[in-house]
Parts: C-alpha cells; sequence; structure tokens
C-alpha cells in the first residue's frame, strides 16, 4: 500500500497540470483489428480535416452537444436526429447551421427515408430493434456507422486481458431472454455489424465524465474534494480505475470517421494505469481547500450500506467477477487516435459546470452517510 508521504508527493507533482490552457465548457464483421476502410465504390475514404457529411441519432444528451461542438469546429456538416425535446428549436449558437431531423427511434423514422451522409454517429441507440430499424433504413446511402456501446457488453471482467474480444453477453442464458443494458447493446452492435458488414465503428466508453454530466457519477467526487474536510475514500488506494472524459470520446469518434477507421474500440481513460489514490489526489491538485482523505475497506464500506458500482457509483472492488474492471485494454484505441486531457483539467471544468447548475448532486452518499459510516470506522480501528 502506497504510503500517505508518497500521496504527498504524488499532489505536489500533479499540482502543475492545473494550468489547464482553457478546456471548453457546455451547458447541460469485425476482429478488433482496426483498418482504414474504401468509400462505397473502392475510393479511398476521406483523411482527416476533409469535410464530411454526418448524421448523428441524438446529438442533444450529454454527448452530443460536445459532439456537434467538435464536429463543427473541424469543419463537418451535421444533420441531427431526434425526438426534438431537449433541444426544441437548437437555439444555442455551436447548433447554427445544424440541419434538425424529428423522429422517434421506436415509431417513426419518416424524416430519415431520404438522404446521403458520409458517416452516422450512432449516440442513442439502446435496443437492437431501434439499431436494426435505423440501419436497415440507411443501407446504401451511408459509408461508415459508428455505434456507442458500453463496456456492459462483457460478460465479466475476468479475462487476463480486458480487450475487445473479451467474452461478451451474459453467461448461461439464451439470447431470447436477454434483457438489460450491457446485453441488449450487445445485440444492437450485432444489427449495425450486420447492416453494415464493412463500415462499422464500435466504440464500448466505461463512464462518461465532464460538463454537462447528469448522473453526477464522477462529478461527486469533483465536488467533493473540493469541499475539504475529512473524505470517505473506499477501499485500498492500489484499486485500478477508469473513466472517459466526453469531450476525449466526441474527438475520437471524429477522429475514426475522419481516417475512415472501421473496428472495435474500449473508450476508456487515462493513458497510463490509475489507481484510487492518483485519481484523488488528481482532483486535490485542482482545490487550495484543507483536506484528509480516509481510506475505508470494501467489506466495512458494504457492511454500513455503501457498495461499489451502487451507493459508491465510479468503483468497483476489483474481486470476483470485478477484477479487471478498471483495467480495460485501450492500446487499440489509442493506436487509432484516442487522446487524453489531464484529469484536473475533466475535473475543475466539470465541478465548475456542476456549480453553474445549482442543482444537488445525483450520485455519491450524503454528508450525513459520509460522516456517520466515517465515524463507525474510527471508533472501529480505534479499538
Amino acid at each position: 500500500m502506497t504510503t500517505r508521504r508518497t500521496f504527498v508527493k504524488l499532489s505536489t507533482s500533479l499540482a502543475g497540470v492545473v494550468a489547464l490552457g482553457g478546456g471548453t465548457m457546455l451547458p447541460a464483421g469485425l476482429s478488433g483489428a482496426a483498418s482504414p476502410a474504401s468509400g462505397p465504390h473502392g475510393s479511398p475514404s476521406p483523411r482527416r480535416g476533409s469535410p464530411r457529411r454526418i448524421l448523428v441519432l441524438g446529438g442533444t444528451g450529454f454527448i452530443g452537444p460536445h459532439l456537434v461542438r467538435a464536429a463543427v469546429e473541424r469543419g463537418h456538416t451535421l444533420t441531427l436526429f431526434n425526438r426534438g425535446r431537449s433541444e426544441p428549436g437548437l437555439n444555442q449558437e455551436f447548433y447554427r447551421g445544424v440541419e434538425a431531423r424529428v423522429g422517434d427511434r421506436n415509431d417513426d423514422l419518416a424524416s430519415l427515408e431520404a438522404g446521403e451522409w458520409d458517416a452516422v454517429i450512432d449516440t442513442s441507440g439502446y435496443t437492437p430493434d431501434q439499431v436494426r430499424a435505423t440501419a436497415q433504413l440507411l443501407q446504401g446511402r451511408v459509408d461508415q456507422y459508428l455505434f456507442t456501446s458500453t463496456r456492459a457488453v462483457y460478460t465479466d471482467f475476468t479475462a487476463p486481458v480486458m480487450d475487445v474480444n473479451a467474452p461478451q453477453g451474459p453467461r448461461g442464458i439464451p439470447e431470447s431472454e436477454w434483457t438489460g443494458y450491457g446485453p441488449l447493446k450487445v445485440l444492437a452492435e450485432r444489427e449495425v455489424q450486420a447492416a453494415f458488414p464493412q463500415g462499422t465503428s464500435i466504440v464500448r466508453p466505461c463512464i462518461i465524465t465532464g460538463p454537462g454530466d447528469t448522473t453526477d457519477r464522477f462529478t461527486y467526487w469533483y465536488q467533493r474534494v473540493h469541499e475539504g474536510g475529512q473524505i470517505l475514500a473506499p477501499g485500498d488506494p492500489s484499486d485500478p480505475l477508469q473513466y472517459i472524459d466526453v469531450r476525449d470520446l466526441v474527438e475520437f469518434y471524429i477522429t475514426l470517421l475522419e481516417d475512415g477507421t472501421r473496428g472495435i474500440f474500449n473508450g476508456v481513460a487515462p493513458a497510463s494505469p490509475l489507481t484510487s489514490a492518483e485519481f484523488l489526489y488528481g482532483i486535490r491538485a485542482t482545490t487550495a481547500t484543507p483536506l484528509d482523505f480516509a481510506w475505508v475497506p470494501w467489506d466495512f464500506l458494504a457492511e454500513h450500506g455503501l457498495r461499489g458500482g451502487q451507493e459508491l457509483p465510479c468503483w468497483r472492488p476489483p474481486a470476483g467477477e470485478f477484477l479487471n474492471y478498471g483495467r480495460m485494454d485501450h492500446n487499440h484505441a489509442m493506436e487509432a487516435g484516442l487522446t487524453f486531457r489531464p484529469l484536473a483539467e475533466t475535473a475543475l471544468d466539470t465541478r465548475l459546470w456542476a456549480e453553474s447548475r445549482g442543482t444537488p448532486l445525483r450520485s455519491g452518499p450524503t454528508a450525513e452517510v459520509e460522516q456517520r459510516v466515517l465515524a463507525a470506522w474510527r471508533e472501529t480501528s480505534h479499538r
């Protein structure tokens, strides 16, 4: 176990990353191998920097606004298809010049029956029925289909190398009975592959964080560290942890389209393995508030109603079926162009956005629960 003195040295070394360089804040047939692909008639796909016509299925939720802004800034032409509820009229500045088509993935695809695009980015597909309908409708009118999947497609996290070839889908259950987020995403991936056997890109992110994330799963920690005092730190300081900044994710999406890269990718950050201690002290580098981390073992937390992946949503104890949950392999994605901003930038930008939002956090233990568990831990450790 790393010592507190080592943590302090780490905190000092990370302080330099607070010179952030101005992150942009916003409101609210495939194997693992990537391959540059040809266009529909065998001509080379446009290279990075060439304008692309991109259809976005979604575009106004959490990922969408970041994606729209980044794509427009890189010179691409966008069409958005969604229900028109989150951003009716697309009135924000970065939506100017973006075409809007209104419909519903479940029962109203009429507005997509005409038009051609170089690529589609699917940020909203959940069920295989939804994805099958849109993918089949767009066949012959789109060269490349990029589907947003999830880390939850994997059967478990016990493979020695958790790359894109690790087993997917629930074990021992017929596919006709699969339900839930991860299993349905597995089936949805297959629908894209069937419709676009030579033109599919699939990205499997872990927990996505950054400005605009209303789940507050990581935002809780950015805010909690800034508040200071004694902070409940779950598990062991050496536990592994991964995340992805939404802005790094959408930049990767656009790079895949610009390069015409097909394949399956784990969308996880950072570049090097990250421990829980490095994560919390990395956030510490964004504030001058006095604080102290109290590391509380997982079994004690569970006994007091704080479970990894639930009341503590960002972490999973690295044991059992979650042994390598925080050790997903992303070398393939990095080779294809995935890059990362510093943790301190993600933490500071997200905290400032959350404070400007002015609503209570939706994740993490309340102050009362945290102090109750810390008091019990102090009593136990002093016996």
